[in-house]
């Protein structure tokens, strides 16, 4: 036995004394031999080529409908011609030609009046040409879509910002600056071609009888979900929905008489089609450690419910991946399918149990010093607090005389533009000006822009993607004494600024303190904030259930010219170490006073 020991020890270090000593030669030529026809690597290659072949080359049966497309809510409604392969009614397809009707329909909606798309076919590839030369590839032989610019492609209007977390454009209808405005201290860095690859989860492009079909959740899933747009198909009807609104919708998606259980084709297509959009979309897969989401179906044992026939059951796994596997609090299920009969139960993990922990802890703490409510301004001695709880962005016209801020303090523009004109009106005895971010759980980007500009004057917003490598710096002014000038006079950097977080300070609430912090000219005092740093991305599944996760793009702040995000959260430059104290204003007042020596 020792003999055949040192034997293979001999045999293993003459095999790396020969792997070390190779040239870029020899390794040519040992992939030669490893490719060449009758090596183990060479029959599985040819094997996969292989089936791929014999897929394309399957003729499908395939029945087209005139349907109803409901777009939006309330809904406007079209007739759109869907496509069905091998009598799988569930699984709606649509021409690259539809797609693209579809799409200029969505940004036109949207107010980009210059989008266009054109459509050339060549072979078996198809290009979408937006009006600014950006292109959308579909390789119906290789079953990929590539972009040559991921980012470009996708956002609303050329002058837009390349990945544009705000939607303000800085001007009114009539053209009168407004709010925010862009400054040139904005900056972008384009990405890298961006290419899917649906065939390699059996998800087929088909190009058949002179057209070109894809499936409509794969359009959706890639393309629609980023401006926050989901299909959903309930056999009779398509509905194209924005975020937020699933709650409204009604008979036109949830049926009288929804099928009872999916079918096996459904079930196969859902399952391959959910994995492939989580694996190129989800935003924290490598904070996670998931290597693809089949394995994590198979290693936590949701891969049984998902290719359940029961909808109900399939739907609960949903809900089950989203808040107690994934809880990452951005990740949730957020309606059921037109085949389940009852609402999902919500169950959560750790984190999310840890969140409403928190928020109830720090939430019965305030109540003990405002049983009837916060205010939004308030004032103690030389300190003034501003305090919301969610960033919201309201469409009043502040301009106008007639629209007074005070009228409006749940809106977070009309909050701040109270709040500056009372700590900077005459005789004023403001000196420490303190952000009560506790409880804030996020919202509107708009509003955490408007805070910012507010606070430090030149704010800025950074996001990078690292599905194709593009960064970009919205920088900007805001417009506090609605002037509609974009100067000195907009700013409190003149006060002794704090921006108070705890673990409840999550996404915008996140946000904001991290830019206040790096900025050095605010203190931020309290606990280390909740995190959040991936953008919100509204998804649907292709047998209707809707939901949200993190997206690819994240939020960022930059030092030394990198990108780093804030997912972690943001570390306090003085601990409060008793939320009870948050609250206590005399002792905020106070302590704020001695971090400034007065």
């Amino acid at each position: 036995m020792l003999f055949k020991e040192i034997k293979i020890l001999l045999s293993a270090v003459i095999a790396v004394f020969f792997l070390t000593a190779c040239s870029s030669e020899d390794y040519a030529q040992i992939e030669q031999m490893m490719s060449a026809p009758g090596s183990k690597q060479a029959q599985a290659a040819t094997l996969d080529k292989k089936e791929k072949a014999a897929a394309k080359n399957h003729v499908y049966d395939i029945k087209k409908k005139t349907m109803k497309e409901y777009f939006g809510v309330p809904y406007d409604v079209h007739d759109i011609e869907l496509a069905f392969m091998d009598g799988a009614e569930d699984i709606p397809y649509i021409t690259v030609d539809e797609a693209k009707d579809m799409l200029i329909m969505i940004m036109k909606d949207a107010g980009a009046e210059d989008y266009d798309l054109t459509l050339e076919a060549e072979d078996d590839k198809v290009t979408l040409t937006r009006e600014t030369g950006y292109t959308m590839t579909f390789d119906f032989a290789e079953d990929t879509i590539e972009f040559y610019d991921y980012d470009a492609f996708l956002r609303k209007e050329e002058n837009s910002p390349l990945m544009d977390v705000t939607s303000i454009t800085g001007f009114n209808d009539k053209g009168e600056p407004e709010y925010l405005q862009a400054t040139e201290n904005s900056f972008e860095r384009y990405g890298d071609p961006v290419m899917f690859y649906p065939g390699d989860y059996d998800i087929d492009l088909i190009a058949q009888d002179g057209e070109y079909y894809i499936p409509v959740q794969l359009l959706s899933d890639i393309v629609l979900s980023h401006f926050s747009i989901n299909t959903l198909f309930n056999g009779e009807n398509l509905c194209l929905v924005g975020a937020g609104r699933v709650a409204a919708l009604g008979e036109e998606y949830y049926i009288d008489d929804p099928p009872k259980e999916r079918s096996d084709e459904l079930i196969d297509f859902n399952y391959k089609e959910l994995c492939f959009a989580l694996d190129a979309l989800y935003g924290l897969k490598e904070q996670h450690d998931i290597v693809n989401f089949d394995s994590l179906f198979k290693q936590t044992g949701l891969i049984e419910p998902l290719m359940s026939k029961d909808p109900q059951e399939a739907g609960q796994a949903l809900a089950d991946l989203t808040t107690i596997y994934l809880d990452d609090k951005h990740t949730g299920f957020k309606g059921q399918s037109y085949m389940m009969k009852e609402p999902v139960t919500l169950k959560y993990g750790s984190s999310i149990r840890q969140t409403l922990d928190d928020k109830d802890y720090y939430s019965q703490a305030r109540e003990k010093f405002y049983p009837d409510g916060i205010p939004g301004y308030e004032e103690v001695g030389n300190t003034a607090f501003i305090t919301f709880d969610e960033y919201d962005y309201q469409d009043v016209d502040y301009y106008d005389k007639n629209e007074k801020a005070e009228d409006h303090l749940d809106d977070t523009v009309g909050l701040m533009i109270y709040a500056f004109s009372q700590i900077t009106r005459d005789d004023s005895p403001i000196e420490n000006v303190v952000l009560d971010m506790s409880i804030n759980g996020g919202g509107v980007a708009d509003g955490a822009a408007y805070v910012i500009g507010a606070f430090i004057g030149d704010g800025a917003i950074s996001i990078m993607n690292p599905l194709s490598g593009a960064l970009v710096t919205e920088a900007f002014k805001a417009d506090l004494n609605l002037d509609r000038k974009f100067d000195d006079s907009d700013n409190l950097l003149k006060y002794n600024l704090f921006c108070m977080t705890s673990p409840n300070s999550f996404s915008c609430g996140n946000l904001v303190p991290s830019v206040l912090k790096n900025s050095h000219r605010v203190t931020n005092i309290g606990q280390t904030s909740g995190g959040g740093a991936c953008i919100v991305h509204f998804m649907s599944t292709a047998d209707g259930c809707p939901f949200q996760m993190s997206g690819p793009l994240r939020l960022s702040y930059t030092k030394n010219g990198s990108f780093y995000d804030i997912d972690q959260g943001v570390e306090p430059d003085f601990v409060i170490a008793n939320p009870k104290l948050f609250y206590d204003r005399e002792y905020i007042s106070k302590y704020v006073n001695e971090l400034m020596g007065n």
